[in-house]
């Protein structure tokens, strides 16, 4: 570790890989039946904000100067993207399907978590 930044960057790397396991857990079981409403406007805030949070990140990558850095910083940015795009079609698709995208939405930022990690300490 060069410095403290790198510590943190990985800290919240591991942060997105607990919150992708707990999503993969629940679309994996199905623990999330019990009053889930995917067409709550709360349910569809939080979808455009990780939509609009991973469009942030993508534009504010171009100002990353190391290649690597850069590069982990647009895979952050583009995970946001593709789990926003999939937690806003939950309001469209049948309850059989909720738990698989749940997986799958899980599944993106585990491996997020994982390749953006393998990358600061590559860089660093």
């Amino acid at each position: 570790m060069r410095d403290a930044s790198h510590m943190l960057r990985l800290m919240t790397e591991m942060v997105f890989m607990l919150a992708g396991a707990l999503l993969l857990f629940v679309g994996l079981t199905g623990r999330f039946m019990a009053g889930f409403n995917a067409r709550g406007p709360s349910w569809l805030l939080f979808a455009a904000i990780l939509i609009f949070w991973g469009l942030r990140a993508l534009r504010r990558s171009r100002l990353v100067a190391v290649r690597k850095l850069r590069l982990a910083a647009q895979l952050g940015g583009v995970s946001l993207m593709l789990v926003g795009a999939i937690m806003l079609s939950l309001a469209w698709v049948q309850l059989g399907m909720v738990g698989p995208l749940l997986a799958v939405a899980g599944a993106v930022f585990v491996v997020r978590g994982l390749v953006t990690a393998a990358i600061l300490a590559i860089a660093s």
